[in-house]
C-alpha cells in the first residue's frame, strides 16, 4: 500500500508536522509519498482545477492500494474532489485551523467543511471546536488527531502544528532578527538579570516569562501588553516574547509609549533555552490547535499559564493554568499568582507529570497507520 500525503503551502508547525509524519512513516517501511501540488491559501479556479487533476495523475501512479492523507481544509477538499466518491481510495484529512473572517470566508470554509465530510473515510481534528465542526457537518468518523512534538534539538517553536493560515506558521526559529527587533521596554533602567525561584513571593527579584509566537492577531498579544500593563508598576517583570510577524511594529510602538516590561526578541533558534531560563511560559492565543511549543514547556519542567483556547487543554491536561481568552485581568492575576516560588515548583512538577503523557512519534504513526487500514496491509 502506497500513501500520498497532501499539504497546503506553510511552513513552521504544520509543515513539520507532515515532514515528522513523512519521516516516521518511511521509518516503519511504508510507501509514503507527497503529492506534486502546491496549494493556495485562498481559491483560485484554475490552480484549484490544476490541483485536482494532479491529484487524480499522482493516486493513478502510485502503487495500489493507495491511502492519501490531506492536512488543511483546503487541501482535504481539493483531494475528496480528485477521488472517486466511491472507491478502495482512502481518504483522511487532519484539520488544523478555524475558518476566520469574513462572512463570505466562513461561508466557504462550511462549503469546503461539506465537501471533505463527503468524501473522506475519517477526519482528525487538532482541537475540540474544530472535531465538533466536522461532527456537525455529519463526519462519521472523527479524531482526536495525533501531534507530538518533534524531538528536542537546538531550535524550537510554537507550532501549532497547526497552522494551515497564514503560512510560517508559529515556529520561532530561525536566524536572529535585526536589532532593530528587540525592543527593551523598561525605561526605568530596571534590573532584568535573571534571578531563579525565590523562596516566599519573589517580589525583590525580576520574574522571568517567556512567550513564543508568532506577532500576528490569533496569538492575542495586545491582551498580553494589556496584561503587562496591570503588572507594570508591581514588583519586577520581565516579558520575553521570541518570534516575528506582522504585528512587530505595532507591538513595539505600544510596548515603548506604555513603557510596559516586555521584550520582542525576534526570530530566535535557542528557544529550549530560553525556556531554561525561564521562571514562567505564558500564551495568550485567542486559538490555538495544539501548541507544540507547550509541549516543550512541559518538557522542560516550566510553569505554565495559557489561555483555554482551541487544543490548548488537550496538550496541558491540568498541569498548566487556564485562563479565559481575551481576560487581561484574569492572566495578569495568574502571572502575579506565580510569583511565589512555592506556586511556581507546583506546576513545574505538574509539567513534568503531564510531559510524561504527551503523544510520541510513535502514536502518531500508530493512529495514521489505523484512519489508514495500513495495518491491514502490511
Amino acid at each position: 500500500m502506497s500513501v500520498i500525503l497532501v499539504r497546503p503551502r506553510a511552513s513552521g508547525g504544520l509543515a513539520a508536522h507532515v515532514d515528522q509524519e513523512k519521516h516516521e512513516l518511511a521509518a516503519a517501511g511504508v510507501d509514503v509519498r507527497e503529492a506534486p501540488v502546491q496549494i493556495q491559501d485562498r481559491p483560485h479556479l484554475l490552480g484549484d482545477l490544476r490541483t485536482v487533476r494532479a491529484l487524480r495523475q499522482c493516486v493513478r501512479a502510485a502503487p495500489q492500494p493507495v491511502a492519501v492523507h490531506a492536512h488543511g481544509l483546503r487541501a482535504g477538499a481539493l483531494s475528496a474532489l480528485a477521488l472517486p466518491r466511491r472507491g478502495p481510495v482512502l481518504l483522511a484529512v487532519t484539520l488544523h485551523n478555524r475558518t476566520v473572517g469574513s462572512s463570505l470566508v466562513r461561508t466557504v470554509g462550511r462549503a469546503l467543511l461539506q465537501v471533505v465530510v463527503s468524501r473522506a473515510n475519517a477526519i482528525l481534528a487538532v482541537s475540540p471546536d474544530l472535531a465538533q465542526d466536522a461532527e456537525r457537518a455529519g463526519a462519521r468518523d472523527v479524531r482526536h488527531a495525533v501531534v507530538p512534538a518533534p524531538e528536542r534539538s537546538g531550535g524550537s517553536g510554537d507550532s501549532g502544528a497547526s497552522g494551515d493560515v497564514p503560512p510560517g506558521g508559529d515556529r520561532a526559529v530561525g536566524t536572529a532578527a535585526a536589532a532593530d527587533a528587540v525592543v527593551v521596554a523598561r525605561a526605568d533602567g530596571a534590573s532584568t538579570t535573571h534571578h531563579g525561584a525565590d523562596e516566599g513571593t519573589g517580589t525583590d527579584t525580576v520574574l522571568e516569562v517567556l512567550v513564543v509566537a508568532r506577532l500576528a492577531p490569533q496569538k492575542g498579544l495586545h491582551d498580553l501588553l494589556d496584561a503587562a500593563a496591570l503588572l507594570r508598576d508591581g514588583a519586577p517583570l520581565r516579558i520575553r516574547v521570541a518570534g516575528d510577524g506582522p504585528l512587530h511594529r505595532e507591538l513595539a510602538a505600544r510596548i515603548i509609549h506604555e513603557q510596559l516590561p516586555v521584550e520582542l526578541l525576534g526570530r530566535r533558534d535557542d528557544v529550549p533555552a530560553l525556556l531554561d531560563a525561564a521562571d514562567l511560559v505564558v500564551s495568550a492565543a485567542l486559538w490555538e490547535g495544539q501548541p507544540v511549543w507547550l509541549q516543550e514547556a512541559l518538557r522542560a519542567g516550566r510553569a505554565i499559564i495559557a489561555t483555554d483556547a482551541g487544543g490548548t487543554r488537550w496538550v496541558t491536561g491540568e498541569a498548566a493554568q487556564l485562563v479565559p481568552v481575551g481576560d487581561a485581568p484574569a492572566l495578569a492575576s495568574a502571572i502575579e499568582h506565580h510569583r511565589s516560588s512555592g506556586v511556581r515548583r507546583a506546576a513545574e512538577a505538574a509539567s513534568r507529570h503531564r510531559a510524561a503523557q504527551l503523544p510520541t512519534a510513535s502514536d502518531m504513526v500508530r493512529q495514521v497507520s489505523q484512519v489508514l487500514s495500513l495495518d491491514r496491509e502490511r
